[in-house]
């Protein structure tokens, strides 16, 4: 009950981080460590690249610079969110991928608008 008087007090921070990484393959598996957040998929045409954006929010706490890694066609999405138990950090990630990828989320077809 503290903590959440303590926190009522404070307002969230906001971020937002994006990557790149080339890209020529037909299919995108995207591993998702954390899945508190949400992936959204979209492509782009004439674009051979894939562009990486998590958005957070944070209370009392900072968001940690993920790490993500493209190895052939598998991206890994590390999160930006630690284990810390005080505090607040959500956040959801946006790719967006060359036009007629299929993208594959932790092994479930995504759709891409």
């Amino acid at each position: 009950m503290l903590g959440a008087f303590l926190l009522a007090g404070c307002s969230a921070d906001t971020d937002q981080r994006t990557e790149s990484f080339e890209f020529t393959g037909a299919r995108l598996d995207v591993v998702n460590s954390n899945a508190n957040m949400p992936v959204t998929t979209s492509d782009q045409a004439g674009g051979e690249e894939i562009v990486v954006t998590v958005h957070t929010e944070t209370l009392v706490k900072s968001a940690n610079t993920p790490a993500w890694s493209l190895d052939g066609t598998s991206l890994n999405l590390g999160t930006p969110c630690g284990d810390g138990i005080i505090g607040y950090c959500e956040g959801s990630f946006s790719i967006v991928v060359p036009a007629g990828t299929e993208v594959y989320v932790n092994g479930a077809a995504a759709t891409t608008r």
